[in-house]
């Protein structure tokens, strides 16, 4: 099995999130996966004591660590535990960054409701949902005062007292779709294990410049506090705001230690996407592939541009989005080194899948005859 090993220049030789209060588990793969690698024991063991995002940020570490004979021992693993996940998680999560592609994703998960009567998706022009705004937190202690959580906290704790993890997300699996975006809030830590999440990036300068072109054609430049969200770093902002407390996020600038959980969190999402990268031509239609979100025509569409109808001028030239947006820059330079990993990964997924489902059909073929000649056996002579 070849395997693709890239040593990136933009991973900075440090612990990431250090400082940072990160959820139990999490810094126990920045300290363990190496001796993980030195030891013979038992990987599914290993795995049983790791979140779902504390396993994809074991991989991802060690394949761009450059070990190739660590990566190689743990992948099969890596690739077995992403099929289970495939097929056994079904509630999926977008953090929706603004101008980035979030369009046509969308779209394609809209088109799979059409098809598929099991898969819900919310009916508004976005995948968000209207009446839960911000649709998911998993830590009671985050919620919103006198928001939905309530409503579903009041019926978790009607089913367990202590309301516990699993009844909240009961609660909550019955009020959202199984497709649902996020914009704005995302827990942390994420809720890994009853979630797929996935996010769609983009060059932060053309992400800000297309978002503020956004914001002006549609009259909104007078939201001042918005303005200034989407212009200083607003996906370190995204992926790090579930460690700010209410009624402070949306006036949070980003600083170098969001980064670093940025980062962190970068690290445990199932999928990273950026439709307008070209070192592979087949990683996205991949990634699609293994979401459920492959377009049924074959032809995955490109992202689908919107806002771009007036031409209007913006207050800042290109180099001064560029040094409001270094954080963001630094961040989508890291996760355009663990898209290329993802990238080899994901391939060898989806290749033993088809595999795994070929050898599927062919022993439902040789079930179905098998029980055609019993029953033939069985009948009278001449029928």
């Amino acid at each position: 099995m070849h395997i693709l090993l890239h040593k990136s220049t933009h991973v900075e030789k440090k612990e990431y999130g250090k400082g940072v209060s990160m959820k139990q588990g999490t810094n126990q793969v920045d300290e363990s996966w190496k001796d993980s690698c030195n030891k013979s024991g038992n990987v599914s063991t290993l795995f049983s004591s790791l979140s779902s995002g504390d396993i994809h940020k074991m991989r991802r570490m060690i394949a761009l660590s450059g070990d190739s004979s660590c990566y190689s021992r743990f992948l099969p693993s890596f690739v077995n535990y992403t099929i289970h996940r495939i097929k056994h998680v079904h509630n999926h999560l977008n953090l929706h960054i603004p101008k980035s592609g979030g369009t046509s994703i969308c779209s394609l998960a809209k088109e799979k409701a059409e098809q598929d009567t099991n898969f819900t998706v919310a009916t508004t022009n976005g995948c968000w949902e209207v009446e839960h705004f911000l649709p998911l937190w998993c830590h009671p202690s985050r919620f919103v005062p006198g928001g939905d959580r309530s409503e579903w906290l009041n019926e978790a704790a009607l089913q367990d007292p202590s309301t516990s993890t699993a009844a909240l997300f009961n609660a909550m699996d019955r009020k959202l779709p199984m497709f649902v975006m996020n914009e704005n809030y995302l827990d942390h830590p994420l809720c890994t294990q009853q979630r797929i999440y996935s996010i769609v990036l983009r060059n932060p300068v053309d992400r800000v410049m297309s978002n503020e072109h956004h914001l002006l054609e549609f009259g909104r430049e007078h939201n001042k506090e918005r303005l200034q969200l989407i212009r200083n770093n607003y996906i370190v902002w995204a992926l790090s705001s579930g460690t700010t407390k209410h009624g402070e996020r949306l006036s949070i600038l980003p600083q170098k230690e969001h980064l670093e959980i940025a980062k962190e969190t970068i690290l445990q999402f199932d999928y990273l996407l950026d439709v307008t990268l070209t070192f592979s031509s087949s990683c996205h239609d991949d990634i699609l592939y293994l979401m459920g979100l492959a377009s049924g025509d074959g032809e995955n569409r490109p992202h689908e541009m919107k806002g771009r109808g007036k031409q209007i001028n913006l207050a800042l030239t290109r180099k001064e989005y560029k040094e409001l947006n270094l954080l963001d820059i630094e961040l989508y330079e890291y996760a355009q080194s663990v898209m290329r990993v993802d990238c080899e990964f994901f391939s060898l997924v989806r290749q033993q899948m088809k595999e795994e489902t070929l050898v599927d059909l062919l022993w439902m073929r040789i079930y179905r005859n098998n029980i055609a000649l019993a029953i033939k056996k069985l009948l009278p002579f001449g029928h």
